[in-house]
């Protein structure tokens, strides 16, 4: 029995200083004794930088331009609340997920571990990741990284189910994504699509017995969001050195 897959059209890095291992919805839910209380020192965090594809998702898909694709509904940039929209809209059913810990908590561990008084983390978490299956037996990989306004989605890997012919499977994404930059001929169809000076790209290698897809974003974007941590947990510590008397 042959199955035929339908794209809809439509889960970070950070320093080691302020990497912490996820924490869970259960912390969320737990209030923090001292958490932005009276003497939970002020932080400034930094804006976030508005870019498609990082930070803010594309509103149209463009043929050949992989900063603008969907997959399945789901594009980079997409902050937390859009990707829960569409996990509600196609009734996606989770197979896991892993949160993160919030910004401004990575920006508080940071300065406490350079010696500053950062205060106590905020226990909030964003998501992280997370794996989630359609009705096909299909199975969606999304990651995110952490900005300041939030998780961002980051990476789209969806994980193909078998009983779909190498034809039907290059209709499908060329007609979705327009014609791939490069393509390989053989028991697959193995596809590349990506845009001079983007770095954005996506891929193919699916046929009959399954296979990827996938949307990712330029090489070196997991440490933007690390930088910023940095910067915030250096600008407060310098604000709040004392200054030699002479």
């Amino acid at each position: 029995m042959r199955l035929t897959i339908a794209l809809v059209i439509g889960l970070a890095a950070v320093p080691a200083a302020a990497q912490r291992a996820p924490i869970t919805k259960l912390l969320d839910k737990i209030p923090s004794v001292f958490g932005n209380g009276p003497k939970q020192p002020a932080i400034t965090m930094p804006a976030t930088p508005v870019i498609v594809g990082l930070t803010r998702a594309a509103d149209r898909s463009v043929a050949g331009d992989p900063v603008t694709f969907d997959l399945g509904g789901f594009r980079l940039g997409m902050s937390e609340a859009e990707v829960s929209a569409v996990i509600a809209t196609r009734k996606l059913t989770s197979r896991g997920v892993t949160r993160f810990v919030d910004f401004e908590s990575q920006v508080r561990s940071a300065i406490n571990i350079s010696g500053g008084a950062g205060g106590v983390e905020t226990r909030r978490s964003v998501l992280g990741e997370a794996t989630l299956q359609d009705d096909a037996g299909g199975r969606y990989v999304l990651k995110t990284l952490v900005w300041p306004d939030g998780a961002h989605l980051s990476s789209i890997v969806y994980l193909a189910p078998q009983g779909t012919s190498v034809a039907e499977w290059r209709h499908m994404l060329v007609e979705k994504w327009g014609t791939a930059r490069e393509e390989q001929p053989g028991d697959t169809f193995t596809a590349r699509w990506s845009k001079n000076g983007s770095g954005f790209r996506a891929s193919a290698n699916v046929g009959p017995q399954g296979g990827t897809v996938m949307i990712a974003p330029p090489e070196g974007s997991a440490q933007q969001p690390g930088r910023l941590v940095e910067q915030a947990a250096e600008a407060f510590i310098a604000a709040r050195a004392k200054k030699p008397v002479l």
